[in-house]
């Protein structure tokens, strides 16, 4: 076909700023709490002239994007909404994003300008921070729109940084199920244009060339990206990297929740439903008549109404779930035992697990897997890959064990490439097996290293837990290979696995510290050691039957 000689064109379309008029009419929009209206107008202006790709778009100022973010989130346009139409405003902010990034892309859409985290009267470190949004205050983006919600009350004076926003969306998605389905709307959308940014600059560092000129141009490039942009703007008084990391995998334990606290005031506040209480003295009255309605009644059961109403709201506050009372036998196991007893047959229910559902396991992982592109793109402007690794490590390595295999494995929830997924399985690997002389010089992760290093050796320690990840880990890593077609079938593979499984086998039955709790927790991770050998197995003898090209 003739198109397909044709080269590609540009990615985005080119942009123009909104004319003054229509500024002012979304303004005022706005300002009267007519969302609805100046989304669909704006929606409307964004997406105009789109038979033609190389016509210009009209571009939302980034005050109007500020506002529309905060509108996808903020509970009173989703779950304090008092009308239909307020609800509707914050699924059409939401398309209005998605439209805006899709169209004209981040760069052009100037989200770095828009995503701005400007008004907190101290940091974490205590420090008072400069206010910049204040009602009715010229933030250099453009008119200041003046009401509350697009000032004090906004997304981006609420929160601290990019982090809070990460932090306290995952301890909704494990604490708060009423207000998880919001933020992980604006999380997946915050992902979206994360990647896309980076993509975006990464194809124009590449078209710059080579040469030292070339490179100082390239890497400016990168480090003007939107998740550049928020690293350095992390707060707080410990490392970026490590607030960088508490936040994408906070749990909602109370370490979380104090540094990833509630973003607007009085989030968790539920909308009042009143609909089906009868409103008092709403009946007819003719005193004439002798006719008091209910009066009477009312007036008899004033003080047990009263009491009844405050018992029904206590009944509505969100609770902290009871602890189940322990014996001393049943804490014997030590902590990391309960945690992985009490979770493991949780982190397959519909309802609970440590980090929330999969959806929010996804996102998790689709943070990490930004952030190993940064690492590589600029590490000396951002981290080093091998240090980052070390913190996933550090985040990684005691998970649950369901959850653990989720973020390990090749086949569920894959955000990493295979070389920063096998990397990651391999310096999991160097923290938990036995601590063995290395024979194998490779600096990387291939079938000679793994056969030699890894597949026959357990962990350092005598917890069937611990082998069980040992175990899943270098599933993990022969799936990876054998996707790749880098794994071949020999002798030596077979006696390596076969050795790895008896060992482990071995290692984990030396283990004599029996409590009840202890008991339970290892019942659970035989059952995963087990299956995980039968799984290596099983891939092995898989490749020796497969047929040869």
């Amino acid at each position: 076909m003739d198109s397909q000689s044709e080269p590609p064109g540009p990615p985005y379309r080119p942009t123009k700023p909104l004319p003054f008029e229509l500024r002012q009419h979304c303004g005022i929009y706005f300002e009267e709490h007519l969302y609805c209206q100046a989304l669909n107008l704006l929606s409307s202006l964004v997406s105009s002239g789109t038979a033609s790709w190389a016509s210009a778009a009209y571009l939302p100022p980034p005050e109007f994007l500020a506002l529309t973010a905060t509108l996808v989130v903020h509970p009173s346009t989703t779950t304090r909404a008092k009308t239909d139409e307020n609800r509707q405003a914050a699924n059409i902010a939401l398309q209005l994003l998605r439209l805006t990034n899709a169209l004209v892309g981040p760069e052009a859409a100037d989200f770095n300008a828009a995503f701005v985290f400007t008004h907190f009267t101290k940091s974490r470190s205590g420090a008072r921070r400069l206010v910049d949004n204040l009602e009715g205050q010229d933030t250099g983006k453009g008119e200041a729109l003046d009401f509350e919600l697009a000032n004090r009350g906004s997304l981006w004076s609420r929160a601290e940084d990019f982090w809070h926003i990460v932090g306290w969306a995952f301890n909704c998605a494990v604490l708060h199920p009423s207000r998880w389905p919001r933020w992980k709307l604006l999380l997946e959308f915050l992902c979206e244009v994360l990647e896309d940014d980076w993509r975006e600059r990464v194809r124009r560092s590449e078209e710059l060339g080579g040469g030292g000129k070339k490179k100082a141009e390239r890497e400016e490039l990168l480090c003007g990206s939107l998740i550049y942009t928020f690293f350095k703007g992390t707060s707080g008084i410990s490392s970026p990297e490590r607030r960088m990391m508490r936040a994408i995998f906070a749990d909602g334990t109370p370490g979380a929740t104090n540094e990833f606290r509630e973003i607007f005031h009085n989030e968790l506040q539920e909308a009042k439903q009143d609909g089906d209480k009868l409103k008092k003295r709403e009946v007819n009255v003719n005193i004439a008549e002798d006719i008091y309605g209910d009066y009477l009644e009312w007036d008899l059961d004033d003080d047990e109404g009263t009491n009844s109403v405050l018992n029904e709201f206590k009944d509505e506050l969100p609770t902290r779930p009871k602890r189940k009372r322990r014996t001393k036998a049943d804490g014997a196991g030590g902590a990391e035992v309960d945690k992985n007893y009490d979770l493991i047959h949780k982190a397959h229910s519909e309802s609970l697990t440590l980090l929330g559902d999969l959806e929010a396991l996804a996102l998790r992982q689709r943070f990490l897997a930004i952030l190993s592109a940064v690492s590589e793109g600029i590490p000396n402007r951002f981290m080093e890959l091998d240090h980052l690794y070390l913190l996933f490590v550090d985040f990684i390595r005691h998970l649950p064990l369901p959850i653990f295999q989720l973020f390990v494995s090749p086949s569920v929830l894959l955000r990493l490439p295979v070389h920063p997924q096998t990397t990651l399985c391999e310096m999991l690997l160097e923290r938990l097996r036995e601590n063995k002389k290395r024979s194998s010089q490779s600096p990387y992760l291939n079938q000679d290293k793994l056969e030699a290093d890894f597949l026959p050796y357990a962990a350092s320690t005598s917890s069937v837990i611990d082998n069980a990840r040992v175990s899943i880990l270098l599933e993990s890593v022969l799936r990876s290979l054998s996707a790749e077609g880098l794994l071949h079938v020999r002798p030596s593979l077979k006696e390596a696995v076969e050795e790895g499984i008896l060992a482990r086998g071995e290692r984990a039955q030396t283990d004599t510290k029996k409590g009840q709790s202890k008991m339970k927790a290892e019942e659970f991770g035989w059952t995963w050691l087990i299956e995980s050998g039968e799984r290596l197995m099983h891939l092995v003898l898989r490749e020796e039957e497969a047929p040869t090209e």
